[in-house]
């Protein structure tokens, strides 16, 4: 094989029992008979847990560790740490050393070098060689519908996970405040791609509380969110942003405010993502809907929500991208693709976030707002379709966008439901 072994490779070998078990012996002759091979362990700690082998006349219970050489057992400090002292068997692809555990005991070892399976290997490294779209994508029509759909919806469920963490700093950083949690996750999101971290600087710079004090004014919300970001410091000249730079400098005293750090950028983006649109979008945003974060967690319907989002912005932005020119007349309101941005990266994981930790677990209403919002339109979710793949709503686009860019490109096949299949095969 002209690719190299490595150790997830050997853990789905293991796990798999993908080789030839009949007198099997240890590296000192010992016969071992698999009763159970155990269950693979994605925490910290030995490979394989729960498992059960007869080595010689004795049954033992415990762990296995996966090596694709031997003396990787000392080379990762397994015989100083106490964790691997359950450990029963020591796996391998060569046997090169011996182990020991932190007690001082030796373990015994199995080499599966010239063991493993040919037909196995064969697959794996042709989904390794493949230079195509996705590494199964000549195979993955093997596959049933059925079982590429229910990877697909993990994947999603996986991506929306992973907001999670992101979302559980913004709660733990504003001390369980759910309100200024919802904020920051809203205020990012209107700053993505380009601006995502000065966005999310300027939702940490800027307390909600103010935000829902000055609601019914709009100016003094844009005079909020444009004097916090740093928009209003230079280069202002007609009398709407000059009045904007006077509140915000009352305001900024008033309440000891500071302005982001980060550099806000503004070049090469279509006037509509610019952030001046963006963050008179917010303002307006938080002033026709100052109840919004609480009606979101009640509303069943993603239609119900996305009418709440139909407004307009100030007079003054309807000729102006930036403060700098005046502009031809255009409504610079939120656009349906842009709610359906909003829905993505922030409405349906913040829905899903505080389901799982204030709905007894139960995420069922974030995952069928994904099904009720439109896929996504982009070069990926059109490759996946030309592999024969369906995607017909946002649940199975962010789906197959996550399996992409973290299964498929890295290729992780061998962590992946649709590609353990093919290989299995």
């Amino acid at each position: 094989m002209s690719f190299g072994y490595n150790e997830d490779l050997l853990q789905f070998i293991w796990e798999y029992q993908l080789y030839d078990s009949k007198q099997l012996t240890t590296s000192t002759g010992e016969e071992v008979t698999i009763l159970k091979q155990g269950f693979l362990n994605k925490n910290s700690g030995p490979d394989f847990s729960n498992a059960q082998l007869k080595i010689g006349e004795t049954t033992q219970y415990g762990a296995i560790e996966i090596h694709v050489n031997a003396n990787e057992w000392t080379q990762h400090n397994h015989h100083t740490d106490k964790a691997y002292n359950a450990v029963i068997l020591h796996v391998c692809y060569t046997h090169n050393s011996a182990a020991i555990r932190e007690d001082g005991t030796s373990i015994p070892t199995v080499a599966l070098g010239d063991r493993i399976l040919q037909k196995s290997l064969a697959q794996y490294e042709q989904l390794m060689e493949n230079k195509t779209f996705i590494p199964c994508e000549n195979t993955i029509r093997h596959v049933s519908g059925f079982n590429v759909q229910l990877w697909v919806n993990r994947m999603a469920i996986e991506r929306l996970e992973i907001r999670c963490t992101l979302f559980q700093t913004y709660l733990e950083s504003c001390a369980g405040d759910w309100n200024q949690a919802f904020f920051w996750a809203i205020v990012r999101a209107f700053g993505m791609p380009t601006n995502t971290e000065a966005f999310a600087e300027l939702a940490e710079k800027l307390p909600f509380y103010l935000i829902q004090k000055h609601h019914e004014s709009l100016f003094q919300l844009e005079a909020l969110f444009f004097g916090t970001a740093g928009l209003l410091e230079e280069g202002i000249t007609d009398n709407y942003s000059i009045g904007l730079q006077k509140e915000y400098a009352f305001l900024k005293k008033k309440y000891s405010l500071t302005s982001v750090s980060s550099q806000i950028k503004t070049g090469r983006m279509r006037p509509m993502n610019l952030p001046h649109v963006k963050l008179a979008q917010l303002a307006a945003f938080f002033h026709h809907t100052p109840l919004f974060i609480s009606k979101i967690l009640n509303l069943p319907d993603p239609s119900d929500v996305k009418n709440m989002l139909t407004f307009e912005l100030s007079d003054y932005w309807l000729n102006h991208y930036s403060f700098k020119t005046k502009s031809k007349e255009r409504s610079k309101s939120i656009s349906t693709r842009f709610v359906n941005h909003l829905f993505l990266n922030a409405l349906v994981p913040f829905v899903f976030f505080y389901e799982k930790n204030k709905g007894e677990g139960d995420t069922e209403r974030a995952l069928q707002y994904l099904e009720d919002i439109p896929k996504e339109q982009n070069s990926i979710i059109a490759n996946w379709t030309k592999t024969g793949v369906k995607c017909e709503n946002a649940l199975e686009s962010q789906g197959l966008l996550h399996l992409y860019k973290t299964y498929c490109l890295p290729q992780r096949c061998l962590k992946c439901g649709i590609g353990k299949q093919i290989l299995l095969r």
